[in-house]
């Protein structure tokens, strides 16, 4: 038991340098009821929340398809966004069929960390169009003339910031990383130095930031206009 104690605290471990909140030995309560868990690793930024399912089998035979199947299972009824069979001993080749075209994984302790890193990536990169959507409405929502006040847009036709340019630029580049284009390309995109999917989070989060903080002082600005008209 102290083998597999120490098992499931490596694996706790793993994702709490990752960045999630972490909870061992959790029930969590379904649709069809309730299941116990040895971990659960919940992640959240910038308005995405991911929720996995770990379970640990600390073996000394590989997990057979009843164990993914199990697993899938409580994923699916629990409203996970993954599960994940830790086996140091591999897995039977059923069990490995049964995990394509699922969001369940067999891996080993050694493998879940690349495992987890990139699938974080990929997660916030899939995230990202729809907080450059709500960016895009609230940006064209504003007045011309206050976006040009607020240094939303040149107040002429001429080189300056403009949130428009930006957004187009954003698109440009969460499309072409999609797509696994590298560099990323578009019209209005600069050449950037972009390769992999966690570079380009790190080009677009600080552009999505900044534009999103000149939005709220331009609507601010904007309310405070018309409640003292």
């Amino acid at each position: 038991m102290t083998g597999w104690r120490d098992y499931q605290e490596q694996a706790a471990g793993l994702f709490q340098e990752l960045g999630f909140d972490v909870r061992t030995d959790l029930r969590v309560i379904g649709a069809r009821g309730s299941h116990d868990v040895d971990v659960y690793a919940s992640f959240e930024r910038a308005g995405l929340a991911v929720n996995w399912v770990i379970e640990c089998k600390h073996w000394k035979r590989p997990v057979d398809k009843s164990h993914v199947l199990t697993l899938r299972s409580i994923v699916e009824d629990v409203g996970a966004d993954r599960g994940i069979l830790l086996s140091e001993s591999g897995a039977q080749s059923g069990a490995v069929a049964v995990t394509h075209k699922s969001n369940v994984h067999v891996t080993s302790i050694m493998d879940l960390k690349a495992i987890a890193a990139d699938e974080i990536v990929l997660e916030q990169v899939r995230a990202l169009p729809k907080r450059a959507a709500s960016a895009h409405a609230r940006y064209w929502a504003l007045p011309k003339p206050h976006r040009e006040e607020y240094g939303l847009r040149p107040e002429a036709p001429t080189y300056g910031y403009s949130g428009a340019v930006v957004l187009a630029q954003i698109k440009d580049v969460l499309f072409s990383v999609l797509a696994g284009q590298y560099p990323p390309r578009g019209d209005m995109l600069p050449a950037i130095d972009v390769h992999s999917p966690a570079e380009a989070l790190s080009w677009a989060y600080p552009q999505l930031d900044d534009l999103e903080q000149k939005l709220g002082a331009a609507e601010k600005g904007l309310s405070t206009f018309r409640d003292s008209g």
